[in-house]
């Protein structure tokens, strides 16, 4: 059949076998199971299918095997840069076992979140790597319950009884900039936080605490904590005033921003009040999103190895995926300062 006869339909399975001269039940045998067919016969179909530019119909295979050949990657929040790097990661592992991944985001939501957990579901995904909203895992376990594997990213706080986790150590990373600003003359901070359920900000927020405290200094005195609803830069722009607030003789010499969204955002509400960092206030942020080091000064900022979180969350899935006495296991990656020009020696 040539190309204009079925111009108004898709190439079907029997268009490929009248082409090449064969069976329907054969071109399927080269489709899904090629060891049966000779190699002869074989060329002949994939020639077949080249030359018809035949697309295969996954989805009666899906409803046999019951999964599909795709991944769900939830994410906090799509427009952070940060779970660019983390998503390329999850889809370059993946494309290597031939898995597509479908890409949601929460918004930072539950309601969201629970969403996204059903379609996954009602479209039999083979797995999904979730980053839960308010470090809830609830709809990952029900997820786990609909036959749907799943491995958490970014929670730290969650063993492998539950599931496989792949996390940085905020602690370790609250700390490494509790000692940088310290050793800059800093005693009087903000911390810049998300939503208040987040474990990362959490814990970004107690390691902070904890590196004041190393020096004897008391974390309740020397931090003052500002919450924004969302984890973007507007939240962080809008957030300047509080920030800079606190009274004769306590406002801040430093900010630490639980993300570089929220830092890039301050450091644009500074400039609009004909402030700067670091100048009048030393800014340090986290991830290190490539902006980081694009805008004047340079983010200060704690650097998490985002490609290979998403590498390492994808790969977990797969083990769990291909080997049913997978064992669950938790990936726990150091994160480390990047000190540019937002932080300076604390001359006030």
């Amino acid at each position: 059949m040539e190309p204009s006869e079925r111009a108004d339909r898709p190439v079907g399975i029997n268009d490929v076998a009248a082409r090449a001269g064969v069976s329907a039940g054969t071109v399927s045998n080269v489709l899904n199971r090629p060891e049966r067919v000779s190699e002869a016969t074989r060329r002949r179909v994939e020639r077949a299918i080249e030359e018809l530019d035949y697309v295969r119909n996954s989805s009666g295979r899906n409803l046999r095997s019951g999964r599909s050949d795709s991944i769900g990657l939830v994410v906090l929040d799509v427009t952070n840069p940060f779970f660019t790097e983390v998503a390329q990661g999850v889809e370059d592992v993946a494309a290597e076992d031939g898995l597509a991944v479908v890409l949601l985001n929460s918004a930072e939501r539950g309601d969201r979140q629970r969403r996204s957990a059903r379609l996954l579901a009602e479209q039999r995904a083979a797995g999904a790597v979730v980053m839960p909203v308010d470090g809830d895992t609830a709809d990952l376990l029900w997820l786990r319950k609909q036959g749907v594997s799943g491995v958490l990213l970014d929670r730290g706080d969650v063993g492998p009884e539950v599931a496989c986790s792949v996390s940085v150590d905020n602690l370790a990373g609250g700390a490494a900039a509790a000692r940088h600003l310290i050793g800059l003359g800093h005693e009087r901070i903000t911390f810049l936080s998300g939503p208040e359920g987040l474990e990362q900000c959490r814990t970004r927020l107690q390691g902070l605490r904890e590196g004041l405290a190393e020096v004897g200094l008391d974390p309740e005195a020397a931090v003052r904590v500002v919450h924004t609803a969302q984890l973007n830069a507007e939240s962080g722009e809008k957030a300047v005033e509080e920030v800079l607030a606190g009274g004769p003789g306590r406002r801040p010499t430093a900010v630490f921003c639980a993300n570089d969204q929220l830092a890039l955002g301050v450091l644009k509400g500074l400039g609009e009040r004909g402030l700067s960092a670091p100048s009048d206030l030393s800014v340090v942020g986290y991830d290190d999103v490539a902006t980081a080091s694009l805008v004047h000064p340079g983010l200060t900022t704690v650097a998490q190895p985002k490609y290979e979180l998403g590498c390492a969350a994808m790969r977990l899935l797969l083990g769990e995926l291909n080997d049913p006495d997978h064992t669950h296991e938790r990936v726990r990656y150091t994160p480390e300062l990047v000190v540019r020009g937002s932080t300076a020696v604390n001359r006030r």
